[in-house]
């Protein structure tokens, strides 16, 4: 004879399964977006770009990453460095590039402005100086991962066709990209940073795909069009902030209609590795300060959280109890035997398709696979947010602004 509460705890496992199945499914949403890609070239003429990047003591990124930025395999680019007050040789750097590249060029930030919000300002700086319609944003320790990363940004913006969500879009005014860690290591620090980046990036662009604005950005890959930053007022949302610019920029601008996914590999730009665990802390503690200022984020807020808590509540409710289940099981008792089989199945083709869907998308966008011990940074992710809420709120207010003089 089953007991009562043995059917109640079984309702409660079947829609624990159901709505982790749902998330497990969606992890693929991306990847089955990148197969159904038109992959034939644009023969069109394509759109200059101008790509500005904000640098301050950035002498050693400048010096790697920037030659492959301007060595772009496309016809008509600039890019323009803008120095917030350097000490080092960042000056020096960008001269002797100079020298070798006629598209690139810099300028910086004047010295009155170091108590404003430095990086805002550069990048205002950077807009105005570009000559092209379309800006791309990028940091000065990153680089493309191909000679193709600017053709697939101007395909996108006179083609939205090849974006995933094209039947929303009306015209795009915002491409967003994907970007990533460098994966020369598998250090436990690089294996949280690149997994924490990869969920979000994930959990953003799925959130756009399913026909709504985009709530961030990974500021590492954007492209805005220069008349609709103009237009929409620039940084005046949050120009006190130190950090998160290019995060309420796609914010206050995005719509469901003017927002392109650009998902191709080619156009991914790969980022230095997280110096350290402490820098990593700082970054994460920062946007707890930025999301503050996030428009249209209630719904993307919920879907994230039953995202983070679905993967406890799949131990709490379906494995332990089974585990209990086949420990207490008498031999003869076949009933209870065969719900438990069923229920044990059922984990089994969770764990099978999340593992599979998750990892499939992350090689399609040439990232680092995870295997099982996705579960486990899955079920990291609530503390690490938690961690970086208390540190918000215990850090002064200041901390998080710039003072206006």
């Amino acid at each position: 004879m089953i007991p009562p509460f043995f059917w109640l705890l079984l309702s409660l496992m079947l829609v624990v399964w159901t709505m982790a199945m749902c998330f497990a499914i969606d992890y693929g949403h991306i990847g089955r977006s990148l197969r159904q890609l038109n992959p034939e070239k644009y023969t069109e003429e394509l759109p200059p770009l101008s790509v500005v990047i904000a640098a301050h003591n950035a002498a050693p990124q400048l010096r790697r990453h920037l030659p492959l930025m301007l060595e772009q395999d496309f016809d008509r680019f600039e890019v323009i460095v803008v120095d917030m007050g350097s000490t080092d040789e960042t000056k020096d750097v960008l001269e002797r590039l100079e020298m070798q590249y006629a598209h690139l060029r810099h300028t910086f930030t004047p010295a009155s402005a170091r108590d404003i919000s430095v990086e805002r300002l550069a990048l205002t700086l950077g807009f105005r100086a570009a000559r092209y319609e379309w800006v791309v944003i990028t940091r000065p320790d990153c680089e493309p991962a191909s000679s193709g990363w600017l053709t697939r940004i101007a395909e996108i913006i006179v083609c939205p066709g090849r974006s995933p969500q094209s039947p929303r879009l009306n015209t795009a005014e915002i491409v967003l990209g994907f970007s990533r860690y460098e994966e020369r290591s598998r250090s436990w620090l690089d294996l949280q940073t690149g997994f924490f980046r990869l969920w979000n990036n994930l959990t953003n662009f799925q959130h756009v795909l399913s026909g709504h604005a985009a709530v961030k950005a990974d500021a590492c890959n954007v492209a805005i069009r220069k008349d609709a930053f103009l237009e929409h007022g620039g940084f005046a949302i949050g120009q006190d902030l130190k950090a998160g610019a290019v995060e309420l920029l796609v914010n206050q601008n995005s719509t469901p209609r003017n927002t392109a996914l650009l998902l191709s590999p080619a156009a991914t730009v790969v980022q230095e590795r997280v110096s350290s665990s402490s820098h990593w802390k700082q970054e994460r503690v920062f946007y707890v300060e930025t999301r503050r200022h996030q428009r249209h984020a209630s719904l993307y807020r919920w879907t994230q959280f039953l995202r983070m808590i679905q993967p406890w509540m799949i131990l709490l409710c379906l494995f332990l109890p089974l585990v209990v289940g086949w420990v207490i099981v008498s031999s003869d008792d076949i009933p209870q035997i065969l719900l438990l089989s069923l229920l044990t199945l059922l984990l089994i083709i969770y764990v099978v398709v999340k593992t599979v869907c998750f990892n499939q998308t992350a090689r399609q966008l040439a990232c680092r696979q995870y295997g099982v011990t996705l579960f486990f940074f899955e079920l990291a992710l609530p503390f690490w947010n938690l961690a970086s809420a208390i540190r918000h709120r215990m850090a002064a207010r200041n901390e998080f602004r710039k003072k206006f003089v």
